[in-house]
């Protein structure tokens, strides 16, 4: 067998080779590994929180300065201070603030990554999917899956205002983006009745012959706040609160019991007064928005005040502890659905 002999100066040798490299267009797995294949996540995302109450106003600005027309979705990012000019509030998910005003209409359209909305403010405006109107309220889930045309209209007196959260920059980083609007700039034909789709599959019972199933998104695209607040004191009337989680419920597509979304997570949380969770990390980024009461959420070493209209979010692998002084409500969503699919979704309690 021949033996390997190294050239004198070896770092000079080494320092040769790599420059022979890159002109072919190589690079050194050595030099890179330990940074490709990390121990646990090193997300490039921080912690941060955003205040409905100061958003609010300048959304209301935005509403004189364009049209919902105009704009397509009259949205303000909330970006991480961490990502600069990426319109991401994780590395894999996106988040802003919409806004549509009395008699307005944003066009319908659909595209691939998947959105939800949650309700921040007002009553009674509508999203309308695949031709079924989901009226608004304050603190409801409605989801937009991906590739399903949807458009949003505001019948009412006052402007309403949502939580988007899509997976755009996952969708990005597959370069899976495709998108359609609707040729007239107009909503899409109403063909169901409102509440239609809440008959069909809200009630633990599904259409046998069904025009939407497994891989077509989820059929039940409206979560009412008055049902899901109500489901969380049901929990904690029947049972003590988990030491790190304190009293979580999952939104679940009806059709198999999984998560709301392809490739996002959603859910519910309520930390009673008093009590103080245990710390906890996982390995998803979580975008969290406070419904009612007050609190601290710590994140690592930084604490969060809590209070209705906060939105904090948690990177990856974040250890996090939350702390109630009123009763705490809380709306959440992640990208665990797509790392569990993955079979890379981890959580790591103390």
């Amino acid at each position: 067998m021949a033996t390997l002999v190294r050239p004198s100066n070896l770092e000079t040798a080494r320092d040769d080779f790599y420059d022979r490299l890159t002109p072919e267009r190589l690079t050194p797995l050595w030099k890179v590994l330990s940074a490709l294949v990390t121990p646990t996540p090193r997300t490039p995302a921080a912690a941060a929180a955003w205040s409905f109450e100061r958003i609010q106003p300048l959304l209301m600005e935005a509403g004189e300065l364009i049209t919902a027309a105009e704009a397509e979705r009259r949205v303000l990012i909330l970006e991480n201070p961490a990502l600069p000019g990426q319109s991401r509030i994780t590395n894999t998910l996106y988040a802003g603030l919409q806004l549509i005003l009395p008699g307005e209409v944003a066009p319908a359209h659909r595209h691939a990554q998947n959105a939800l909305r949650f309700i921040m403010q007002g009553e009674g405006a509508f999203t309308a999917l695949d031709g079924e109107r989901a009226y608004m309220h304050k603190h409801d889930l409605i989801l937009t899956p991906a590739w399903l045309w949807h458009d949003h209209g505001n019948e009412t007196d006052q402007p309403m205002i949502w939580l988007d959260g899509l997976d755009i920059p996952l969708v990005q980083m597959l370069d899976a983006s495709f998108a359609e609007h609707r040729e007239d700039r107009g909503a899409w034909p109403t063909t169901r009745p409102a509440g239609d789709a809440g008959m069909r599959w809200g009630r633990n019972m599904r259409p046998v012959h069904a025009d939407r199933v497994a891989g077509q998104g989820n059929p039940l695209f409206i979560y009412p706040f008055v049902e899901w607040r109500e489901t969380l004191e049901v929990l904690r009337r029947s049972e003590a609160p988990h030491v790190h989680d304190a009293y979580l419920m999952e939104f679940t597509n009806p059709v198999d019991g999984g998560p709301v979304m392809a490739t996002m997570s959603a859910f519910a949380r309520l930390v009673p007064a008093g009590f103080e969770t245990r710390a906890a990390r996982s390995s998803d980024g979580m975008i969290h928005v406070v419904v009612e009461g007050t609190g601290t959420l710590l994140i690592d070493d930084k604490a969060f005040a809590l209070a209705p209209g906060e939105i904090v979010v948690v990177p990856s692998w974040a250890e996090r502890r939350f702390s109630a002084d009123s009763d705490l409500v809380l709306f959440s969503y992640s990208d665990r659905a797509t790392q569990q699919k993955l079979s890379l979704w981890r959580e790591q309690v103390n």
